[in-house]
């Protein structure tokens, strides 16, 4: 196949000129990848988001972006902050697999660098497409692609799941707990960026909402069934067995209180009769990996009357006081009543 020189003159001398435009037109980009010697200054997020805008918009929402303003962090870690502690609360290189302490933009808690930025380059998961890259940018980094990134800083999450997947094929972290999307590694924010960008490709990624809420993409994960008791007309329960498919403890995690919770929710045509709620397990006592546990619940007889009981197991946590809890797994029965008659 023969190329036209003069076309092929006529692309560069286009790119050359946008890109020259685009990059006249923005700050230097030799700032996003630099970190003086003392250690005291860096890249803050909002100049990545100059260019990453979703990346930055989607971990501006997530716990890694609060790692270090979480008021259970702050009163764990003291004043100042144990270095030890902000390894993984501010962490300042994960990539090598050696934390350090960050000791500027703290208030970023795992923030773009964090994960992004080692030994002078901005690494990722995807090839580079981009026809020019403003700063130095290594690609294809198995890295990301690993339980390798969660590992550094849920090491004990990590030792679980190696457990449970000794000898077979199981999910990793990401698959869990990060959505995928399709899209451009940046998006243009004005005329020439965006026609710079538009050469770039679009590649099946992870998002950066990287939540424990995300798990609820596999209901398969924890699975419930029940089985109505008929102990005598005044001591009507149920027999409900839980079963923890997933590859860790639950709940997982080192450091804070966190306590898995089954809310049970009888329903009359559509009106609340009677609540129960019941705690399954706890840091202390978690439900490991594969491990099944059998409640024996007491009912009071509204709850026997109910046409509808509604099955939520909840994740609580101090550290996430004032949100909602994270529903694992939810369960609908239909024909209550029917079991006990």
């Amino acid at each position: 196949m023969r190329h036209n020189p003069l076309a092929l003159g006529q692309t560069s001398i286009i790119v050359l000129f946008f890109g020259t435009l685009f990059i006249s037109g923005c700050a230097p980009f030799s700032h996003l990848t630099w970190i003086s010697p003392e250690g005291h200054d860096g890249p803050q997020a909002s100049q990545c988001g100059a260019c990453h805008v979703e990346q930055y918009q989607e971990w501006q929402g997530t716990a890694h972006a609060g790692a270090f303003t979480s008021k259970t962090f702050q009163e764990a870690a003291g004043s100042p902050a144990k270095e030890e502690c902000l390894r993984c609360h501010a962490p300042l290189d994960i990539n090598t697999g050696k934390t350090e302490a960050r000791f500027f933009h703290q208030k970023e808690g795992v923030t773009c660098i964090s994960c992004h930025l080692s030994q002078g380059k901005m690494h990722g998961p995807h090839p580079i497409s981009a026809l020019i890259t403003p700063h130095p940018v290594q690609g294809n980094d198995p890295f990301y692609l690993s339980p390798a990134l969660c590992a550094t800083c849920h090491g004990e999450t990590q030792t679980q799941w190696q457990k449970a997947a000794a000898g077979q094929q199981i999910r990793i972290c990401q698959e869990c707990h990060i959505p995928t999307v399709q899209r451009r590694a940046a998006k243009g924010t004005n005329l020439f960026s965006k026609i710079l960008v538009s050469f770039d490709e679009k590649f099946q990624t992870r998002s950066h909402a990287i939540t424990l809420e995300n798990m609820v993409n596999f209901p398969g994960s924890v699975t419930i069934t029940t089985r109505a008791l008929n102990q005598g007309k005044d001591a009507p329960a149920l027999a409900i067995t839980i079963s923890n498919n997933l590859p860790h403890d639950l709940p997982t995690g080192t450091f804070g209180e966190k306590e898995i919770q089954l809310a049970l929710i009888f329903l009359k045509e559509g009106v609340q009769v009677a609540e129960k709620t019941v705690v399954v397990s706890n840091e202390k006592q978690p439900l490991a990996a594969g491990e099944i546990k059998k409640l024996q619940i007491p009912l009071s007889p509204a709850a026997t009357r109910a046409d509808t009981l509604r099955l939520n197991l909840e994740r609580h946590c101090e550290s996430r006081a004032g949100r909602p809890p994270i529903i694992l797994s939810a369960t609908i029965i239909d024909s209550v009543s029917e079991a006990f008659h």
